[in-house]
């Protein structure tokens, strides 16, 4: 237990729901593993098989009723807190996005074919055969025009090929 006890709590700290809790289903892997010893086939990975065990046994506690029961699984400061560290990242990457899906729709389409092949795979989210069948076009070509959109997007991003 002294051994690995310090490289499962922080496994089992992250999928508590509080600090208290996590002290409280420390001891239980411990006790599924004097329980289950036998079935460990291969003593080697001991290590990934107590960590398995740890991540039921969290699952487990608040699989009860009676940890389940009304409870609300972050306190009002740690949530308000995680809150506040993501808003900036979540709104530049929305940004982002939003940028992204302005420079798809405006590419240029001189090349033929190049925006709606851009379109459809990066906003509609369509396989690259589904497109070719669409615009009736090889494969091939699809291809070629989503990379000439690529380029374009890069050039519209001020981003250098690799």
């Amino acid at each position: 237990m002294k051994h690995y006890n310090p490289r499962i709590w922080p496994l089992i700290l992250f999928e508590a729901r509080s600090y208290q809790d996590a002290e409280d289903i420390l001891n239980s892997p411990w006790q599924a593993v004097w329980e289950n010893i036998g079935s460990l086939r291969d003593v080697s990975s001991f290590g990934g098989w107590l960590r398995q065990i740890a991540y039921n046994q969290c699952r487990r506690y608040y699989n009860t009723e009676y940890h389940s029961r009304g409870e609300r699984p972050y306190e009002d400061e740690r949530l308000a807190w995680h809150i506040d560290q993501n808003a900036p990242v979540l709104l530049r990457e929305q940004e982002l996005k939003t940028e992204a899906v302005e420079a798809v729709r405006h590419l240029p389409s001189t090349p033929e074919y190049v925006r709606e092949v851009a379109i459809s795979f990066y906003l509609d989210e369509m396989p690259l055969k589904e497109i070719a069948e669409r615009l009736d076009l090889p494969l091939g070509t699809v291809k070629r025009k989503l990379h000439e959109a690529r380029q374009l997007l890069r050039k519209e991003f001020g981003v250098k090929s690799e």
